[in-house]
């Protein structure tokens, strides 16, 4: 294996040595002091279109079809036939159930902002000796 490896770079190394820089092309080349004739250039082809969007719209006909077919199969399934966990009854709970002592600090903060602004402070208030009297019991 490595013998083929050493005689193939050999090989490459000759072919390479005995190249010659010279362009192969007998086209001539064109007079760069003279304008571009527009309609013998490649800007002729080009759309300002290809510059927004990229290239022409390759997608398939049936795609549209295919994702929404998909879409609509995954919400029938998650939201009508699949039964309902236990996680799925957690959420139907309130936060403040989940977090101890949650409600009571958005209840302060609120209590703060209400006083410093000169809002009303009945309903945080009332709310706040409901729930010490329920951490009493």
């Amino acid at each position: 294996m490595i013998l083929r490896l050493s005689r193939l770079a050999i090989l490459n190394y000759r072919s390479i040595k005995f190249c010659s820089a010279r362009p192969n092309s007998t086209k001539p080349t064109e007079d760069i002091s003279r304008p571009v004739v527009y309609t013998r250039s490649a800007a002729n082809q080009w759309k300002a279109q290809y510059s927004r969007e990229g290239g022409p719209n390759t997608r398939l006909w049936y795609e549209p079809y295919v994702v929404l077919t998909s879409i609509a199969v995954f919400l029938i399934y998650f939201c009508i036939l699949r039964e309902e966990s236990d996680i799925d009854r957690k959420f139907d709970k309130s936060l403040y159930d989940h977090i101890e002592g949650l409600e009571e600090k958005q209840l302060i903060i609120s209590l703060k902002y209400n006083e410093e602004h000169g809002l009303d402070t009945k309903a945080i208030v009332t709310r706040l000796e409901e729930l010490a009297k329920d951490n009493k019991k």
